[in-house]
């Protein structure tokens, strides 16, 4: 691997936007999302040895990793937010922790613990491998601590700089805008260690919705944070839905909203991506099944090709290159469910 010395156009992002790299289709997806409080400096090593995190929090890595090495999927995401005046409290740690409902969904299901710190470990561990001991955690949740009737959304903005200069460089300003102008009791902002894409910075998640979003800028920050405005000056800052597993659906998603706008943030929706045969896997079937806020159900159809990859650097310490598909929306079309055969 080389490095470089980075200037002004050197970072990866800004090398991916000249280069005209479209984000659709690369958001991740999960099954389930931690949060954890922890203090900074986040080190490039903190997931391999204790201090940072916890022994319990290392050894939860450690067991994904040889599970996933073992053939299970790693549907489990771990990531650190740095402390707050105005959310942390010394001596304990703020655990926030997203799961997947069954079936189709709007939001992830959120849960908010506040404990202490030496109990942070066992608690972690414990929502993942013992769930039946969770109730000895019963006295530290704090999900119910906001002041208002209005559920807690979470803003995460990577300013992970040690993974990338680009995340610090163009996140961190990001950060604090949102933070000043929009924090308050139930929309909180967060720096958030490193989640993927700093190809796409400054980029955020959206919680619990899950949308993931690319490029941001302050007038787009304030548009998303607030969902109002025309969706398409949002087209090309979309990555996609967490609640989708592959590009293809999550590209025929962003379609999706920019046909039906905010509103279908709130619908209830399942997808579900059919392949074609071979080896070459450049173009796919979606349906995406919903269910509106009126309760009226329906079926998107979408046939989504890889029009073509674009190489670029994945990261701005480094020349090595990552070939990002690059997919088009062909074909979409809306139906009732009643007139739907899609099997889910």
């Amino acid at each position: 691997m080389t490095t470089r010395t980075v200037s002004a156009p050197d970072y990866c992002n800004v090398a991916a936007q000249e280069l005209g790299l479209d984000p659709a289709g690369h958001a991740d997806s999960f099954d389930d999302l931690l949060l954890l409080e922890t203090p900074l400096p986040w080190k490039g090593d903190m997931y391999q040895r204790a201090g940072t995190l916890p022994q319990r929090a290392i050894d939860l890595l450690t067991l994904w990793r040889r599970r996933y090495e073992a053939g299970s999927p790693y549907n489990h995401r771990l990531l650190m937010i740095a402390p707050d005046p105005a959310y942390s409290r010394p001596g304990f740690r703020r655990v926030i922790f997203f799961t997947r409902p069954s079936g189709a969904f709007a939001t992830f299901v959120r849960n908010e613990y506040l404990a202490p710190e030496e109990m942070v470990g066992e608690l972690i561990w414990t929502l993942y491998e013992a769930p039946h001991r969770l109730s000895a955690f019963d006295r530290y949740c704090a999900s119910d601590e906001a002041p208002t009737d209005r559920p807690v959304r979470d803003i995460l903005v990577c300013t992970h700089g040690v993974i990338d200069a680009a995340c610090a460089k163009f996140g961190y300003p990001l950060y604090r805008y949102l933070r000043d102008d929009f924090a308050g009791e139930s929309l909180h902002i967060w720096r958030v260690s490193h989640f993927g894409g700093h190809v796409f910075a400054p980029t955020l998640i959206d919680l619990p919705t899950g949308h993931y979003w690319a490029y941001v800028n302050e007038k787009q920050a304030a548009q998303i944070v607030q969902r109002n405005g025309d969706v398409a000056s949002l087209h090309g800052h979309y990555r996609g839905w967490a609640g989708l597993e592959d590009g293809f659906a999550q590209a025929a998603e962003r379609e999706i909203w920019q046909r039906e706008g905010w509103r279908w943030f709130d619908y209830l929706r399942n997808g579900a991506t059919t392949t074609q045969p071979g080896d070459m896997r450049d173009e796919a079937q979606v349906c995406i099944e919903f269910t509106d806020t009126d309760g009226a159900m329906g079926v998107y159809t979408a046939h989504v090709q890889i029009s073509r990859t674009i190489n670029t650097r994945h990261s701005t310490a480094s020349d090595n290159c990552y070939a990002y598909p690059q997919y088009r929306v062909v074909a979409l079309s809306r139906s009732s469910s009643e007139m739907a055969t899609v099997a889910f």
